[in-house]
Protein backbone atom coordinates (compact mmCIF):
# COMPACT_ATOMS: atom_id res chain seq x y z
CA UNK A 1 0.00 0.00 0.00
CA UNK A 2 1.58 3.72 -1.17
CA UNK A 3 1.72 6.85 0.98
CA UNK A 4 0.75 9.10 -1.04
CA UNK A 5 1.93 12.90 -1.13
CA UNK A 6 0.70 15.60 -3.83
CA UNK A 7 2.51 18.45 -4.74
CA UNK A 8 0.65 21.00 -5.68
CA UNK A 9 2.56 23.73 -8.31
CA UNK A 10 2.75 25.11 -11.47
CA UNK A 11 2.16 21.15 -12.79
CA UNK A 12 0.94 19.19 -9.87
CA UNK A 13 1.95 15.80 -9.34
CA UNK A 14 1.88 13.33 -6.78
CA UNK A 15 4.83 11.06 -4.72
CA UNK A 16 4.08 7.73 -4.00
CA UNK A 17 6.04 6.15 -1.02
CA UNK A 18 5.83 2.54 -0.62
CA UNK A 19 8.34 -0.53 0.05
CA UNK A 20 8.57 -3.48 -2.47
CA UNK A 21 5.88 -2.15 -4.82
CA UNK A 22 5.73 0.00 -8.05
CA UNK A 23 2.57 -1.21 -8.77
CA UNK A 24 1.53 2.29 -8.60
CA UNK A 25 3.83 3.30 -11.58
CA UNK A 26 2.19 0.75 -13.50
CA UNK A 27 -1.37 2.40 -12.81
CA UNK A 28 -0.15 5.69 -13.54
CA UNK A 29 1.50 4.68 -16.75
CA UNK A 30 -2.01 2.64 -17.55
CA UNK A 31 -3.85 5.95 -17.10
CA UNK A 32 -1.51 8.22 -18.73
CA UNK A 33 -2.12 9.68 -22.38
CA UNK A 34 2.16 9.30 -22.91
CA UNK A 35 2.87 7.89 -26.06
CA UNK A 36 3.62 4.28 -25.03
CA UNK A 37 7.09 4.31 -25.29
CA UNK A 38 9.57 5.37 -21.90
CA UNK A 39 12.92 6.21 -22.32
CA UNK A 40 14.98 5.02 -19.35
CA UNK A 41 17.69 7.19 -18.05
CA UNK A 42 20.22 5.90 -15.67
CA UNK A 43 23.90 5.02 -14.59
CA UNK A 44 25.84 1.59 -14.57
CA UNK A 45 25.40 0.89 -10.62
CA UNK A 46 21.59 1.18 -10.69
CA UNK A 47 21.51 -0.29 -14.18
CA UNK A 48 23.35 -3.55 -12.45
CA UNK A 49 21.67 -3.75 -9.85
CA UNK A 50 17.65 -3.05 -10.10
CA UNK A 51 16.73 -3.17 -13.67
CA UNK A 52 15.20 -5.78 -14.25
CA UNK A 53 13.05 -4.73 -11.10
CA UNK A 54 12.27 -1.77 -12.82
CA UNK A 55 11.25 -3.75 -15.94
CA UNK A 56 9.05 -6.26 -14.47
CA UNK A 57 6.98 -3.52 -13.53
CA UNK A 58 6.85 -1.90 -17.22
CA UNK A 59 6.31 -5.21 -18.56
CA UNK A 60 3.11 -5.25 -16.89
CA UNK A 61 1.94 -2.22 -19.29
CA UNK A 62 1.54 -2.07 -22.88
CA UNK A 63 4.54 0.19 -23.20
CA UNK A 64 8.25 -0.15 -25.04
CA UNK A 65 10.96 1.21 -23.83
CA UNK A 66 14.64 1.66 -24.76
CA UNK A 67 17.07 2.25 -21.86
CA UNK A 68 20.22 4.47 -21.54
CA UNK A 69 22.89 4.00 -18.75
CA UNK A 70 26.20 6.00 -18.16
CA UNK A 71 28.80 5.70 -16.16
CA UNK A 72 27.90 6.25 -11.98
CA UNK A 73 29.50 9.19 -10.36
CA UNK A 74 29.55 12.88 -10.11
CA UNK A 75 31.47 13.25 -12.58
CA UNK A 76 28.68 12.31 -15.40
CA UNK A 77 26.82 15.44 -14.44
CA UNK A 78 28.04 17.14 -17.50
CA UNK A 79 27.38 18.18 -20.99
CA UNK A 80 29.09 15.15 -22.41
CA UNK A 81 26.59 13.48 -21.00
CA UNK A 82 23.80 15.21 -21.23
CA UNK A 83 24.52 15.64 -24.90
CA UNK A 84 24.75 11.72 -25.44
CA UNK A 85 21.35 11.54 -23.86
CA UNK A 86 19.96 13.85 -26.73
CA UNK A 87 21.88 11.72 -29.25
CA UNK A 88 20.29 8.50 -27.65
CA UNK A 89 16.61 10.57 -27.56
CA UNK A 90 16.98 11.84 -31.28
CA UNK A 91 18.21 7.85 -32.41
CA UNK A 92 15.32 6.22 -30.75
CA UNK A 93 12.74 8.65 -31.76
CA UNK A 94 11.73 10.44 -28.71
CA UNK A 95 9.07 13.50 -29.22
CA UNK A 96 7.07 15.38 -26.73
CA UNK A 97 5.24 12.69 -25.44
CA UNK A 98 7.22 10.28 -24.91
CA UNK A 99 8.30 10.05 -20.98
CA UNK A 100 11.57 9.96 -20.06
CA UNK A 101 11.94 7.77 -16.77
CA UNK A 102 14.87 8.97 -14.38
CA UNK A 103 15.66 5.69 -12.22
CA UNK A 104 18.43 6.34 -10.06
CA UNK A 105 20.37 8.53 -7.23
CA UNK A 106 21.11 12.20 -7.36
CA UNK A 107 23.42 12.40 -10.47
CA UNK A 108 20.74 10.76 -12.67
CA UNK A 109 17.85 12.69 -11.78
CA UNK A 110 19.84 16.11 -12.15
CA UNK A 111 21.24 15.50 -15.57
CA UNK A 112 17.77 13.64 -16.80
CA UNK A 113 15.97 15.86 -15.79
CA UNK A 114 17.64 18.54 -17.51
CA UNK A 115 17.80 16.43 -20.65
CA UNK A 116 14.08 16.15 -20.51
CA UNK A 117 13.15 19.59 -19.72
CA UNK A 118 15.29 20.93 -22.72
CA UNK A 119 14.66 18.40 -25.20
CA UNK A 120 12.40 19.61 -27.98
CA UNK A 121 11.67 21.99 -25.21
CA UNK A 122 10.31 19.99 -22.49
CA UNK A 123 9.29 15.92 -22.52
CA UNK A 124 7.32 14.12 -19.77
CA UNK A 125 9.41 13.00 -16.57
CA UNK A 126 9.23 10.38 -14.15
CA UNK A 127 11.32 10.00 -10.72
CA UNK A 128 12.16 6.71 -9.74
CA UNK A 129 14.82 7.49 -7.29
CA UNK A 130 17.04 5.02 -5.63
CA UNK A 131 19.23 6.55 -2.76
CA UNK A 132 18.35 8.35 0.58
CA UNK A 133 19.41 11.85 -1.08
CA UNK A 134 17.42 11.37 -3.99
CA UNK A 135 14.38 9.96 -2.68
CA UNK A 136 13.91 12.36 0.73
CA UNK A 137 15.25 15.50 -1.83
CA UNK A 138 16.28 15.76 -5.26
CA UNK A 139 13.79 14.11 -6.97
CA UNK A 140 10.94 16.44 -5.30
CA UNK A 141 10.64 20.29 -6.46
CA UNK A 142 11.72 20.43 -10.24
CA UNK A 143 15.51 21.24 -10.04
CA UNK A 144 17.66 19.88 -12.54
CA UNK A 145 21.27 20.67 -13.60
CA UNK A 146 23.97 19.78 -14.86
CA UNK A 147 27.80 20.65 -13.45
CA UNK A 148 30.25 23.47 -14.61
CA UNK A 149 34.14 23.59 -13.76
CA UNK A 150 33.81 26.34 -11.76
CA UNK A 151 31.08 25.15 -9.58
CA UNK A 152 28.41 23.18 -9.13
CA UNK A 153 24.98 22.77 -10.68
CA UNK A 154 25.72 26.48 -11.95
CA UNK A 155 23.48 24.83 -15.63
CA UNK A 156 19.54 23.92 -14.99
CA UNK A 157 16.62 24.68 -14.70
CA UNK A 158 13.05 24.00 -12.79
CA UNK A 159 10.67 21.54 -14.22
CA UNK A 160 8.70 19.63 -12.11
CA UNK A 161 8.19 15.98 -12.77
CA UNK A 162 4.78 14.11 -14.17
CA UNK A 163 5.34 11.90 -10.77
CA UNK A 164 7.58 10.30 -8.16
CA UNK A 165 7.40 6.81 -7.35
CA UNK A 166 9.94 6.42 -4.30
CA UNK A 167 10.32 2.40 -3.35
CA UNK A 168 12.36 2.24 -0.23
CA UNK A 169 13.11 -1.34 -1.19
CA UNK A 170 15.82 -0.20 -3.22
CA UNK A 171 17.96 1.48 -0.65
CA UNK A 172 18.54 -2.15 1.24
CA UNK A 173 21.24 -2.85 -1.52
CA UNK A 174 23.36 0.65 -0.48
CA UNK A 175 25.94 -0.01 1.75
CA UNK A 176 26.29 1.59 5.29
CA UNK A 177 28.29 4.41 4.06
CA UNK A 178 26.24 5.31 1.01
CA UNK A 179 23.38 4.70 3.29
CA UNK A 180 24.28 7.02 6.16
CA UNK A 181 25.90 9.73 4.82
CA UNK A 182 22.42 10.92 3.27
CA UNK A 183 21.48 11.39 6.51
CA UNK A 184 22.74 14.89 6.34
CA UNK A 185 20.44 15.75 4.22
CA UNK A 186 18.03 14.35 6.58
CA UNK A 187 19.09 16.29 9.27
CA UNK A 188 18.63 19.60 7.55
CA UNK A 189 15.08 18.71 7.75
CA UNK A 190 15.44 18.24 11.35
CA UNK A 191 17.34 21.83 11.92
CA UNK A 192 15.92 23.92 9.10
CA UNK A 193 12.10 23.26 10.09
CA UNK A 194 10.80 20.17 11.71
CA UNK A 195 11.89 19.61 15.19
CA UNK A 196 10.05 16.72 15.64
CA UNK A 197 12.11 14.86 12.84
CA UNK A 198 15.49 16.08 14.67
CA UNK A 199 14.16 14.72 18.00
CA UNK A 200 13.01 11.71 16.65
CA UNK A 201 16.62 11.04 14.96
CA UNK A 202 17.81 11.48 18.16
CA UNK A 203 15.46 9.57 20.41
CA UNK A 204 15.66 6.34 17.52
CA UNK A 205 19.56 6.67 16.62
CA UNK A 206 19.44 2.31 17.67
CA UNK A 207 16.53 1.48 15.23
CA UNK A 208 17.78 3.97 12.04
CA UNK A 209 21.42 2.60 12.35
CA UNK A 210 19.84 -0.66 12.54
CA UNK A 211 18.39 0.42 9.16
CA UNK A 212 14.59 -1.05 10.44
CA UNK A 213 12.23 -0.74 7.78
CA UNK A 214 9.56 0.80 9.01
CA UNK A 215 11.07 3.81 10.75
CA UNK A 216 13.30 4.34 7.56
CA UNK A 217 10.09 4.59 5.55
CA UNK A 218 8.49 7.11 8.35
CA UNK A 219 11.82 9.30 7.68
CA UNK A 220 11.39 8.96 3.91
CA UNK A 221 7.91 9.99 4.45
CA UNK A 222 8.46 12.93 6.59
CA UNK A 223 11.51 14.72 4.57
CA UNK A 224 9.34 14.14 1.10
CA UNK A 225 6.33 16.09 2.73
CA UNK A 226 8.96 19.01 4.46
CA UNK A 227 10.35 18.97 1.18
CA UNK A 228 6.74 19.88 -0.98
CA UNK A 229 5.79 22.23 1.81
CA UNK A 230 8.35 24.21 0.99
CA UNK A 231 8.15 23.87 -2.68
CA UNK A 232 4.39 24.68 -2.44
CA UNK A 233 5.25 27.83 -0.75
CA UNK A 234 8.05 28.92 -3.17
CA UNK A 235 8.49 26.61 -6.37
CA UNK A 236 11.35 28.73 -7.91
CA UNK A 237 13.37 29.48 -4.99
CA UNK A 238 12.45 33.56 -5.01
CA UNK A 239 12.57 33.81 -0.99
CA UNK A 240 11.46 30.44 1.53
CA UNK A 241 12.66 27.45 -0.72
CA UNK A 242 16.39 28.95 -0.09
CA UNK A 243 16.75 27.52 3.53
CA UNK A 244 16.86 24.06 2.10
CA UNK A 245 20.49 25.34 1.09
CA UNK A 246 21.23 24.86 4.95
CA UNK A 247 25.25 23.71 5.31
CA UNK A 248 25.75 23.85 0.86
CA UNK A 249 27.31 26.73 0.47
CA UNK A 250 30.48 25.76 1.77
CA UNK A 251 29.84 21.88 0.95
CA UNK A 252 29.75 23.37 -3.02
CA UNK A 253 33.34 25.05 -2.45
CA UNK A 254 34.43 22.25 -0.79
CA UNK A 255 33.25 19.41 -3.47
CA UNK A 256 34.92 21.74 -5.59
CA UNK A 257 38.01 22.67 -4.22
CA UNK A 258 38.61 18.96 -4.53
CA UNK A 259 37.52 18.07 -7.72
CA UNK A 260 34.16 15.94 -6.39
CA UNK A 261 37.20 13.37 -5.49
CA UNK A 262 37.17 13.74 -2.02
CA UNK A 263 34.03 13.49 -0.64
CA UNK A 264 30.26 12.58 -1.12
CA UNK A 265 28.13 15.44 -1.75
CA UNK A 266 25.89 14.71 1.47
CA UNK A 267 29.96 14.28 3.01
CA UNK A 268 30.48 17.82 2.18
CA UNK A 269 27.11 19.07 3.16
CA UNK A 270 27.76 17.80 6.66
CA UNK A 271 31.03 19.96 7.23
CA UNK A 272 29.22 22.58 5.72
CA UNK A 273 26.12 22.08 8.25
CA UNK A 274 28.83 22.46 11.17
CA UNK A 275 30.13 25.45 9.93
CA UNK A 276 26.87 27.29 9.37
CA UNK A 277 25.46 26.20 12.78
CA UNK A 278 29.20 27.55 14.26
CA UNK A 279 28.58 30.59 12.09
CA UNK A 280 25.20 30.80 13.82
CA UNK A 281 27.01 30.81 17.21
CA UNK A 282 29.44 33.64 16.44
CA UNK A 283 26.29 35.82 15.38
CA UNK A 284 24.61 35.36 18.80
CA UNK A 285 21.97 32.92 17.23
CA UNK A 286 22.16 30.27 18.98
CA UNK A 287 23.91 28.63 21.91
CA UNK A 288 26.51 26.48 22.15
CA UNK A 289 23.78 23.20 23.15
CA UNK A 290 22.09 23.67 20.00
CA UNK A 291 25.22 23.24 18.09
CA UNK A 292 26.27 20.67 20.03
CA UNK A 293 23.19 18.63 19.42
CA UNK A 294 23.77 19.23 15.52
CA UNK A 295 27.68 18.22 15.68
CA UNK A 296 27.11 14.90 17.28
CA UNK A 297 23.75 13.66 15.59
CA UNK A 298 25.93 14.31 12.34
CA UNK A 299 28.79 12.61 14.01
CA UNK A 300 26.16 9.74 14.75
CA UNK A 301 26.41 8.51 11.44
CA UNK A 302 30.09 8.90 10.92
CA UNK A 303 30.01 11.98 8.99
CA UNK A 304 32.70 14.63 9.21
CA UNK A 305 32.73 17.83 10.98
CA UNK A 306 35.61 19.46 10.35
CA UNK A 307 37.03 21.51 7.41
CA UNK A 308 40.38 20.71 6.11
CA UNK A 309 43.29 22.70 6.20
CA UNK A 310 42.20 24.81 3.15
CA UNK A 311 43.56 28.65 2.82
CA UNK A 312 40.39 30.08 4.40
CA UNK A 313 40.45 33.06 1.19
CA UNK A 314 40.49 29.88 -0.89
CA UNK A 315 37.22 28.73 -0.18
CA UNK A 316 35.57 31.99 0.02
CA UNK A 317 36.75 32.91 -3.48
CA UNK A 318 34.83 29.19 -4.41
CA UNK A 319 32.03 30.60 -2.34
CA UNK A 320 31.85 33.79 -4.32
CA UNK A 321 31.25 31.58 -7.42
CA UNK A 322 27.72 29.73 -6.06
CA UNK A 323 24.79 30.40 -7.90
CA UNK A 324 23.15 31.36 -4.81
CA UNK A 325 25.20 34.63 -4.34
CA UNK A 326 23.32 37.72 -5.12
CA UNK A 327 25.30 40.43 -6.59
CA UNK A 328 28.62 39.55 -4.72
CA UNK A 329 27.34 39.15 -1.51
CA UNK A 330 26.99 35.38 -0.28
CA UNK A 331 24.10 33.82 1.28
CA UNK A 332 23.92 31.31 4.07
CA UNK A 333 21.07 29.64 5.36
CA UNK A 334 21.47 29.58 9.53
CA UNK A 335 20.01 28.44 12.37
CA UNK A 336 18.42 30.32 15.35
CA UNK A 337 17.03 26.89 17.16
CA UNK A 338 16.22 22.99 15.94
CA UNK A 339 13.51 23.75 13.57
CA UNK A 340 14.10 27.39 12.54
CA UNK A 341 16.25 29.07 9.73
CA UNK A 342 16.78 32.33 8.57
CA UNK A 343 18.32 33.39 5.18
CA UNK A 344 21.89 36.02 6.15
CA UNK A 345 23.90 37.57 3.91
CA UNK A 346 26.84 40.39 4.23
CA UNK A 347 28.27 38.81 6.73
CA UNK A 348 31.78 40.32 7.43
CA UNK A 349 34.38 38.81 5.28
CA UNK A 350 36.58 38.78 8.54
CA UNK A 351 33.78 36.20 10.33
CA UNK A 352 33.65 33.91 7.88
CA UNK A 353 37.34 33.61 8.03
CA UNK A 354 37.38 32.98 11.83
CA UNK A 355 34.63 30.53 11.67
CA UNK A 356 36.11 28.35 8.93
CA UNK A 357 39.63 28.67 10.96
CA UNK A 358 37.65 27.48 14.16
CA UNK A 359 36.53 24.34 12.62
CA UNK A 360 39.80 23.43 10.63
Amino acid sequence: MSQIISVNVSQSYNISISYNDLSSLVDFLKNSNFVKKLFIISDTNVCLLHLQTLLRYIEKTNYSYSIYCFEAGEQSKSKEVLFDIYDFLIENQADRKTPLVAFGGGVVGDVASFAASTFMRGMPLIHVPTTVVSQTDSSIGGKTAINHTKGKNLIGTFYQPNAVFIDTKFLDTLSDEEFFNAFSEIIKYGVIMDRQLFSFLETHIEDVLKRDAKTISDIIYDCAKDKSLIVQKDEKEASLRAILNFGHTLAHAIEAFFEYKKYTHPQAVSIGEVFAAKLSINLGLIGENTFIRIKNLLEKFNLPTKIDNIDPDELIKIMQHDKKTKGGILEFILTKDIGEAIIANDIEYSLLIKTIRELQ
